[in-house]
């Protein structure tokens, strides 16, 4: 295939695919935006202590529910850590938290079909709770390293629906809503066009087989490779699903699928920088590296499912 045709092929297929994707795209990050203003950090904090295993599924579902992507859960989760929350609980409210988030629930199902939300959904719950776990027993030498400021304006607990003191009246609630809305288009949109373009190019130019040899269903090489892909990049929770709705097209199997949808959003170089002034360099090599296995070993359970 010549340039001018690739870069055709490549154009019309991102083309078609932003018209169907991009709409709901932006319904799901406005449906974030009203629920980051209606519920209150408080409310999520109520979910991040005690001893029972009980607690800690609290903990990951409500990571899982919030809507937020990695760069905003985690100085979210270092300021509810500095203000009670455990380091086990608070590991498995931010991994499932960047994993997923209702918004994302709803891409996947638009994207991959219902099947695919409820697995993204449960597997990142149970991703959570494994690394909450984990990677407590890892860092035990370095948890008290989490107690110490780690960003220089660590998120504030509010109530529902108000906004940080600035001068002047406070704004009405709808203008926060809309700002809010169209931050995280800025902070989403980016990534979602990445995806989408990668995932153009790898209809366009990538043979199917290759995918089949990278991340072939019955292999854990393949899950472990698919869990490691986003370590370069950085693509926030629900940007790369179409880069993954077009790895499945190319013959990418059910596991790896789900291991770099768990994966991808948190285990990567950028993730590694801001983590790194909480934990540290070892701290948060040890953490992502417990991330990976992780997602490898969640994703594995579906090798036993006919799916």
């Amino acid at each position: 295939m010549d340039p001018r045709t690739a870069l055709a092929a490549i154009g019309a297929t991102f083309l078609d695919a932003s018209i169907e994707i991009v709409p709901f795209f932006l319904v799901a990050i406005l449906l974030g935006a009203l629920i980051e203003e209606f519920v209150s950090e408080r409310t999520v904090l109520r979910f991040l202590t005690g001893r029972s295993p009980g607690t800690m599924l609290l903990a990951s579902t409500a990571g899982a529910l919030i809507p937020l992507c990695t760069c905003g859960m985690v100085p979210l989760a270092v300021s509810l850590r500095r203000r009670g929350s455990d380091l086990k609980h608070t590991f498995a409210f931010l991994t499932a938290g960047a994993a997923v988030s209702i918004p994302v629930v709803l891409l996947t199902w638009k994207i991959l079909g219902g099947w695919w939300a409820l697995v993204r959904l449960a597997a990142s719950v149970l991703f959570g709770l494994v690394v909450g776990y984990g990677s407590t027993r890892l860092l035990r030498r370095v948890s008290a390293r989490s107690a110490e400021p780690a960003l220089s304006e660590p998120v504030a607990l509010m109530p529902a629906g108000t906004a940080p003191s600035l001068p002047g009246a406070p704004r009405p609630r709808h203008v926060r809503i809309l700002r809010r809305f169209w931050n995280q288009v800025l902070e989403y949109g980016p990534w979602v066009v990445v995806s989408l373009a990668l995932a153009a190019t790898v209809d366009t130019l990538v043979p199917r087989h290759w995918i089949h040899v990278l991340y072939g269903q019955k292999t854990h090489t393949g899950i472990l490779l698919a869990a490691m892909t986003g370590i370069p990049f950085y693509f926030c929770s629900g940007a790369e699903l179409p880069l993954v709705k077009e790895l499945l097209h190319k013959g990418m199997g059910t596991a790896p699928a789900v291991s770099m949808m768990l994966a991808v959003p948190i285990a990567n170089v950028l993730t590694f920088g801001v983590i790194t002034k909480w934990l540290g360099a070892r701290g948060s090599a040890i953490y992502l590296a417990t991330c990976i296995v992780a997602a490898t070993a969640v994703a594995a359970l579906l090798l036993l499912s006919p799916a």
